[in-house]
C-alpha cells in the first residue's frame, strides 16, 4: 500500500485545526463526547481488528485539547478506561490534510517518530481515515495501529475505509436523532405556549376584566347549558338579577375608582355566597346575575335574601351599600329569554318599590 506523503502538518497548523470554532461546534454537536462505550461503535472496531490483524483499533473524536475515544479496541487498561489522550497524536495529521494517513513504520519519518505515543504506547504502524461531516468538518478518525511495522494491504484499507464510513453513518444518525429530539422539545414548548395563550384568550373572552366573575357572553352560554340539563333531568332552575342601588351617586360622590372597588367587592361577596355549581356574572355596568341550578323558588328567595343582607351589612364607603334583586324560577316549556325577562321585570319592581329588597317573579 502506498505510504502517505512525508510532509506532515506542523504544530501551528494542527493547533489551528484543533481549535477551529466551526469544527469544534460540529464535534460537540454530535453529543458523543464523554459518553459511555456503545456496542454499535465497538462492533466496528472489533471487526476492523479481526479483519486487518491490527491489535488496536479505535474511533477518535478530536476535542480542542484531547482525543476522546468513543470506541477503543485493544488499548491497555489505563487508556482503555480513561478513553482519552492529550498531546500530539497521529490522528491530528488526517485532521489537517483531510486525507487518510498510512504509516507502515512511524520510526522511519522524523516528525512521526516524535509523536508521544511512539514511546508511551510503542506504536510503530498507523492507518487512519478522517471522519468527515457533510459540511466538510473533520470530527476525528477511524484508526488502526500496530506495535510492529505493518504493511497495510489494499484490502486492509478498503476495510478501514468502509468501517469508517459505517461509523460516520452512525454519528450522522445520532446527530439526526439529537436534532429531532431538540425540535420535538421546542415543538412541545411551543404547543404549551399556544395552550396557555388559548386558555388566557378563553378566559379573557368569558371573564369580566374588572371583577373576575363571568361576563355577559359566558352568562348567556351557561344559561343555555343549564336549560339543556333541565330538559334532560327535569330539575328546577332559578335566576337572580341584581343591581347596585344608587350606583351613579356612588361614582359621582366618591369617584369612578371607588365605584369600581365597590363592584369588585360585591362580585366577591356574591361569589362567596354561591355554590360550586352556581354561575355569578356581571351582565351590565352595575348589574349582576346568578344562575342557580337545581334550585326552586323557595331556595332562590333564600339565596337572594342572604346576598341582599350581606351587601347591606357591608361598610365599604362608611355608609351602607345596597342591592335590589329580582328572582325567577323556570316554568314548564320556558326558554332563556323568557326566564331572563321575568327576572329583569322582578328586578325593576324591586327598584321601583323602594330598593334593597328581593322581588320574586
Amino acid at each position: 500500500m502506498k505510504l502517505s506523503p512525508s510532509i506532515p502538518a506542523d504544530a501551528a497548523q494542527i493547533q489551528a485545526a484543533l481549535t477551529d470554532p466551526k469544527r469544534l461546534a460540529a464535534v460537540r454537536d454530535t453529543g458523543l463526547l464523554d459518553t459511555p462505550p456503545e456496542d454499535v461503535f465497538d462492533r466496528l472496531t472489533r471487526l476492523a481488528a479481526k479483519l486487518t490483524g491490527a491489535p488496536v483499533t479505535f474511533v477518535s473524536l478530536l476535542d480542542a485539547d484531547r482525543d476522546f475515544y468513543k470506541s477503543a479496541y485493544g488499548l491497555g487498561e489505563s487508556l482503555g478506561t480513561t478513553r482519552q489522550l492529550s498531546g500530539r497524536t497521529f490522528c491530528h495529521y488526517p485532521l489537517v490534510s483531510g486525507e487518510a494517513l498510512i504509516l507502515e513504520d512511524v520510526t522511519q519519518l522524523p516528525v512521526f517518530r516524535d509523536v508521544p505515543t511512539v514511546n508511551s504506547l510503542g506504536i510503530r504502524a498507523y492507518a487512519g481515515i478522517p471522519l468527515r461531516t457533510d459540511d466538510g468538518e473533520v470530527l476525528g478518525s477511524f484508526c488502526a495501529v500496530d506495535f510492529k511495522p505493518k504493511q497495510w494491504s489494499e484490502l486492509d484499507m478498503e476495510i478501514i475505509v468502509e468501517l469508517a464510513q459505517s461509523a460516520m453513518r452512525e454519528i450522522r444518525l445520532r446527530k439526526a436523532l439529537k436534532d429531532a429530539d431538540a425540535l420535538n422539545q421546542q415543538l412541545q414548548a411551543q404547543i404549551q405556549k399556544v395552550d396557555e395563550l388559548n386558555r388566557a384568550l378563553s378566559e379573557m373572552a368569558t371573564t369580566d376584566p374588572l371583577t373576575g366573575v363571568a361576563n355577559r357572553r359566558a352568562f348567556d352560554h351557561s344559561l343555555q347549558l343549564e336549560l339543556a340539563i333541565v330538559e334532560r333531568r327535569s330539575t328546577p332552575l332559578s335566576l337572580l338579577m341584581l343591581d347596585v342601588d344608587h350606583f351613579k351617586r356612588i361614582n359621582d360622590t366618591f369617584g369612578h375608582e371607588t365605584g369600581d372597588k365597590v363592584l369588585v367587592a360585591i362580585a366577591q361577596m356574591l361569589s362567596g355566597c354561591a355554590r360550586v355549581i352556581d354561575v355569578v356574572a356581571r351582565v351590565g355596568g352595575e348589574e349582576f346575575a346568578m344562575i342557580l341550578p337545581n334550585t326552586d323558588a323557595e331556595g332562590a328567595q333564600e339565596v337572594a335574601e342572604r346576598m341582599r343582607i350581606a351587601v347591606a351589612q357591608s361598610n365599604w364607603l362608611g355608609q351602607p351599600t345596597t342591592v335590589s334583586i329580582g328572582a325567577a324560577t323556570l316554568q314548564d316549556k320556558e326558554d332563556a329569554a323568557s326566564l331572563h325577562a321575568r327576572a329583569d321585570a322582578a328586578l325593576y319592581a324591586a327598584k321601583t318599590s323602594g330598593r334593597d329588597r328581593v322581588v320574586m317573579a
